[in-house]
């Protein structure tokens, strides 16, 4: 942001809106397809802009100042009506509408990081995301594309799109640490509300990996009863992955979902055990829209994204 701008960046209010709309940095972070990290670091830039807060984090959740009271409602109808000024000024440009559907782990973690470099190279398709774990009535709910996680989907167009395994990280620091016994004992086992939606159970991981003939005493080695549910637990899966990252202790993960940030260095393999997943991505089709000039385009984009 220049000094002296007489607007901050557009981004900003929109995420101004949305925390003042769902009274949560992390709800309004799942409706922009933004981590709640990235949602602060955007309200701590318009603030720095104001020269004023805008919220308070209470227990209760997030409450507005008075300021934000005052100026929120009128920003709002203020984007409305850039959005249209904006629409009415390209009348032979008409956009491909293209809404999709998919998880908030799948959104924050894979498609928000990407999906940029698919709105750059189509400008010519509004895209709209839809994150929510119900799996979308496609035609009805007039959706082009769902993302759903799931064993398989009888009677359906689907195509596969991941190969998921399911394993521990945390970061190299904690992974430094951990004992060469028992060393799932060592660190808080990480957990979060949605876990119920994805598998993504660390009793039914261990169970898995003890199922096996061979006893793996890296991973635990112990006889003891094991309290699953002793560690933190954060709202969404992309709160415990940040807090991961920060050292907090080890987070079960599907493949995918953190392909980035091994990648990068953040994260590492705690263990060599890994289980295949019961759960994988696929990509469904509205059967109303499968010749759509959008829906082919973000096809065929997803698929050489996973491909690579």
């Amino acid at each position: 942001m220049q000094p002296g701008s007489r607007l901050p960046p557009l981004q900003t209010l929109r995420a101004m809106a949305a925390v003042a709309r769902t009274r949560s940095f992390t709800r309004a972070g799942e409706e922009l397809g933004l981590t709640q990290t990235a949602i602060s670091h955007q309200i701590a830039q318009l603030e720095a802009w104001l020269g004023t807060s805008l919220f308070v984090r209470s227990r209760k959740g997030v409450e507005l100042t008075v300021l934000a009271e005052q100026a929120i409602p009128g920003i709002v109808e203020a984007l409305s009506a850039l959005e249209a000024v904006l629409d009415n000024a390209r009348p032979g440009m008409k956009s491909e509408q293209l809404s999709i559907s998919t998880t908030p782990e799948f959104a924050s973690q894979w498609l928000q990081p990407r999906l940029g470099s698919f709105c750059a190279a189509h400008p010519e398709i509004d895209v709209s995301v839809t994150i929510e774990y119900r799996r979308a009535r496609l035609d009805i709910d007039k959706i082009g594309i769902a993302i759903w996680l799931a064993g398989t989907l009888p009677g359906t167009d689907a195509y596969r799109l991941t190969d998921d395994y399911e394993f521990a990280v945390s970061s190299p620091a904690v992974a430094r640490a951990l004992p060469k016994r028992q060393a799932l004992r060592a660190a808080p086992l990480l957990r979060y509300e949605g876990a119920r939606h994805t598998v993504l159970d660390w009793e039914r991981w261990h169970g898995q990996i003890y199922d096996r003939k061979e006893r793996l005493p890296a991973v635990d080695g112990s006889d003891e009863p094991f309290d699953f549910q002793a560690g933190p637990s954060f709202p969404a899966f992309s709160d415990m992955i940040a807090a991961c990252r920060q050292g907090a202790g080890l987070a079960l993960v599907r493949s995918s979902l953190v392909a980035d940030d091994l990648a990068a260095g953040r994260l590492v393999k705690c263990f060599d055990e890994t289980m295949p997943s019961d759960l994988q991505y696929h990509l469904v089709i509205a059967p109303g829209q499968r010749r759509g000039a959008g829906v082919m385009a973000f096809r065929q984009w997803i698929i050489e994204q996973m491909s690579r």
